[in-house]
């Protein structure tokens, strides 16, 4: 078993950088092209391919390699579902990162080619950007980070109860003069 600092210090750090990496999201938003929510996608695919590179310091790096990219998958998956769907699946993918290399690569046989510092520092990682994903989706910090409204779909009856969401067109309020 490790003493408490070789795996507080790894994790303190990663976390440190995570932060570091939320700043940036949170900045890239001033550019519409980049946004926070596709930054935070790439990280958590980025966090993912790295051990990928990591599976071929393996005994046996065609079975790790097919390991690594399931994981690159799975993750991947929850960064294409965040960029196009909810924020909270980003939230997820990172809360749920720090169980797949922690289990493969700090407990597993993984642990033979992976340095018990990298896993850490991406643990730590990991929670601190999912802690701000989760932050800025319920505190609504970050505007990129919010579900996207669904447009409403017309109502079937045309009463007047119902406020336009956009203004009528000619043909529409020559239409609607016409049924008075």
């Amino acid at each position: 078993m490790e003493d408490a600092s070789s795996i507080l210090i790894p994790a303190a750090v990663g976390a440190l950088i995570g932060v570091a990496f939320a700043f940036f999201a949170r900045w890239s938003e001033r550019y519409p092209q980049a946004g926070s929510r596709r930054a935070l996608a790439y990280g958590l695919i980025a966090t993912a391919a790295l051990y990928v590179g990591l599976s071929f310091a393996s005994d046996n790096p065609k079975a790790w390699f097919g390991i690594e990219m399931t994981g690159l998958a799975i993750f991947g998956s929850f960064a294409l579902l965040g960029l196009v769907g909810s924020p909270w699946w980003l939230a997820i993918g990172f809360a749920l990162h720090p169980f797949w290399h922690l289990q493969f690569h700090y407990l597993g046989t993984g642990s033979e080619f992976t340095p018990a510092w990298f896993t850490l520092g991406l643990t730590g990682f990991d929670l601190a950007v999912a802690a701000y994903v989760v932050y800025a989706i319920l505190r609504g910090a970050d505007p990129q980070l919010q579900r996207k409204p669904r447009p409403s779909a017309p109502s079937a009856a045309g009463g007047e109860e119902d406020e336009p969401q956009r203004p009528l067109t000619r043909n529409e309020r020559r239409v609607a003069k016409k049924s008075r």
